[in-house]
């Protein structure tokens, strides 16, 4: 039933790959679930403002910046197969060896990616999903979308959130008992994240004059910019999201 499912999903995608779409303008707005998406984003700045941004900024008073690091560097490296995948049906090969020998260096030498030796040696990783390979492929981003918890997203990127989780290797290698760990480890790292970005999500939710239009532009922007393969000093990791 697992493999149906898998299967389901990915010939989804590959018939979403029809439909192909030109450039998307940087500033373009595509929201026709803006009264949803709003009760769902004030939803989220309730979450935030209750729990995750409490614990985080707890999180960094508490825990040594190494250990933080060492959190950082591990969920990075647990999501490097699944990004090589993603770099292969984008047609990236270079990049996509590159990230493999990087995966080996940190998981042995950097003892199971506590550590990043990789990119010491200049083998830095290369982010991306199956939202970023559906628009390789030319299918339209679609509405914008908030999601529970989760934040800001497209139809595309949703979808792709779904198809990467069946294409992720490390869900076939590890026990049921290892993927509940790297689930909280997720979970720390998210706590970290926000606390690494507290004072940019802080002024993005609490205080722009209108935080759902800035958290909405904010995403679009950043995950057109990450398709054109085009990185900023400003971009705003989102403070929902999981890597």
């Amino acid at each position: 039933m697992r493999k149906f499912w898998q299967f389901t999903i990915l010939g989804a995608a590959v018939f979403l790959s029809a439909c192909a779409t030109g450039p998307v303008a940087p500033d373009s707005i595509n929201d026709p679930f803006e009264d949803v998406n709003r009760s769902v984003h004030e939803f989220n700045k309730l979450a935030d403002k209750t729990v995750l941004r409490p614990v985080a900024l707890t999180y960094g008073a508490v825990v040594p910046e190494p250990v933080q690091r060492m959190v950082d560097n591990s969920v990075n490296n647990l999501a490097v197969p699944g990004q090589t995948v993603n770099l292969v049906l984008q047609g990236n090969l270079e990049d996509a060896f590159r990230m493999t020998v990087r995966f080996v260096i940190n998981s042995t030498i950097g003892i199971g990616g506590l550590f990043d030796p990789a990119s010491d040696a200049g083998l830095f990783q290369k982010k991306t999903d199956f939202g970023e390979t559906l628009g390789v492929w030319g299918v339209a981003e679609g509405p914008y979308l908030e999601l529970p918890l989760l934040g800001g997203s497209t139809v595309r990127d949703t979808v792709g959130m779904v198809v990467d989780y069946a294409i992720d290797p490390m869900q076939y290698v590890l026990s049921e008992q290892d993927r509940k760990r790297i689930l909280l480890l997720k979970g720390m790292d998210l706590v970290g994240d926000r606390f690494a970005y507290s004072d940019l999500v802080d002024a993005l939710l609490y205080e722009s004059a209108d935080s759902y239009a800035a958290q909405r532009i904010s995403y679009l922007q950043n995950a057109r910019r990450n398709l054109q393969g085009e990185t900023a000093v400003e971009d705003l990791e989102d403070p929902y999201a999981f890597e």
